[in-house]
């Protein structure tokens, strides 16, 4: 079984297109999980009058306030998205965003290189807001084929529009910090440091939408010093998720 996880929040422009392009390649089996978070558009709507039983509706509220934060829209995206993969039931996860456009061999193709991995992150096309292609590859043919640990926290490479990954990674991901800035990086890295198999597919699998309201973006607007500092903080909370873990499996023994 699989599952599609979507956050959404006023997505009405390019929701059914995406859907579309999720459905199409779904099994009558699998489900697609949207968790919206508070849309004032005609978002819900949309969704509702595709009548597909597969698709699965969660309205989330956000417990936290984020906007004086830096770069809010992220940890907002966050934790809509944390709302969704705790209520996912598959065997196999994809994250999705609202906007893009899925090709139509994504699910057929991250299947095959799941059968000897764990996670897999592809590459992707990119297209503007009218769906008019940009680029063909986002990243060049092999370079991310050898990485070790430190490289991929220098790179953090995962996005979570392009992942696909079996159920234990994300079990092993839970449960997710309290604040946690990126959720893409946070499955991908407790993966890697975790031992699981991962592989990066340089076939893009989808067409990623550039656009006015994007949340995130291609090229990172943060300062060396935040950079920094994120990535020490995802190193603390890792190393705290595992202390916790350890002192936990301890205390069952006795």
């Amino acid at each position: 079984m699989i599952s599609v996880c979507i956050a959404t929040h006023n997505a009405e422009k390019y929701i059914l297109e995406q859907l579309g392009s999720i459905l199409s390649q779904l099994s009558t089996n699998d489900e697609v999980i949207i968790s919206d978070d508070g849309s004032k558009d005609g978002t819900l709507k949309l969704i509702e009058s595709l009548r597909d039983d597969r698709i699965r509706i969660l309205h989330y509220e956000q417990k936290v306030n984020y906007s004086k934060k830096k770069l809010s829209s992220y940890y907002y995206a966050t934790s809509n998205f944390y709302n969704a993969l705790l209520a996912a039931k598959g065997d196999v996860i994809f994250l999705s965003d609202q906007d893009d456009r899925w090709y139509g061999n994504k699910v057929k193709i991250s299947l095959s290189y799941l059968q000897d991995c764990d996670i897999v992150c592809s590459n992707f096309s990119i297209m503007d807001g009218n769906g008019t292609l940009l680029q063909r590859e986002f990243w060049e043919q092999g370079r991310f084929s050898q990485m070790n640990i430190l490289q991929v926290l220098k790179y953090l490479p995962f996005r979570g529009c392009c992942l696909a990954f079996k159920k234990e990674v994300l079990e092993n991901a839970f449960p997710f910090p309290e604040a946690l800035f990126l959720h893409d990086c946070w499955i991908g890295l407790n993966a890697v440091f975790s031992g699981f198999r991962y592989k990066f597919i340089d076939t893009p699998l989808i067409l990623y939408r550039r656009h006015e309201t994007n949340v995130s973006s291609l090229e990172s607007p943060n300062s060396t010093f935040f950079k920094v500092w994120y990535r020490l903080k995802l190193l603390y909370q890792l190393m705290i998720l595992r202390l916790k873990r350890a002192i936990n499996k301890r205390s069952n023994k006795y």
